[in-house]
């Protein structure tokens, strides 16, 4: 198992490469935030991408599944890594189902009853696992878990868990943050700054999840 020592070393690389990044970043969500996981970044970077996915396979490989899902598109070169190490099977899921060829919206052998693990980088309101899920499932496949590197604190894993998903995250923002400050990369005043964002996005966000949203996890958890 990774211990403190690996995970510093792991925050430290990624901001120095600039993966991990402050400022003013508008999300998918449509809010601003004053920091940015960019691990888009890690395509040019094989060393860090290859610790990357021996931090991952150090939780994935106490989990059950027969194979890995990985999240389009910041995931797909993680898991690929992953996948060739230590010899798993892995799917590709589509964001948009093909116009042409086969058709297909999931990519790869596969077969009803199997379990996936669902590899992503980072998990904000799960919103994106959501959608991931339904793809899989709807093709007979069975989903329980899903790996993060890092987990925003804005609400994610809890809405995960209300549809019966365990979301595993190898780390917090909370952590990175006391990382970043213990080797003098941030402030305390950025931190502070970054914290009490996530604290009141996390709590505007868990207002905003009904019942539209708690309807859809319904419906998820009940198949």
């Amino acid at each position: 198992m990774y211990d403190s020592t690996l995970k510093e070393k792991l925050v430290l690389d990624l901001h120095t490469v600039d993966a991990i990044k402050f400022g003013k970043f508008k999300l998918k969500s449509g809010i601003i935030s004053p920091y940015y996981f960019d691990l888009r970044r890690l395509v040019s970077y094989p060393h860090l991408l290859e610790l990357v996915a021996d931090v991952f396979w150090e939780r994935l490989r106490v989990l059950s599944f027969d194979i890995i899902a990985g999240v389009p598109y910041t995931a797909l070169p993680i898991a690929t890594v992953i996948v060739v190490k230590h010899t798993q099977y892995m799917i590709l899921v589509r964001k948009e189902k093909k116009e042409y060829g086969t058709g297909q919206q999931i990519e790869g052998e596969y077969h009803k009853g199997q379990h996936a693990v669902i590899v992503d980088d980072v998990i904000t309101n799960g919103e994106s696992k959501f959608a991931v899920i339904k793809v899989i499932e709807e093709a007979g496949i069975i989903v329980k878990d899903i790996v993060v590197l890092l987990d925003r604190g804005q609400g994610g894993p809890e809405l995960l868990a209300r549809a019966g998903y365990k979301c595993h995250s190898i780390l917090d923002v909370q952590e990175v943050f006391d990382i970043l400050l213990k080797y003098n990369r941030i402030d305390n005043e950025l931190a502070d700054t970054c914290l009490r964002f996530t604290l009141k996005s996390k709590e505007q966000f868990m207002k905003e999840a009904t019942p539209s949203k708690q309807k859809r996890i319904a419906s998820i958890s009940s198949k």
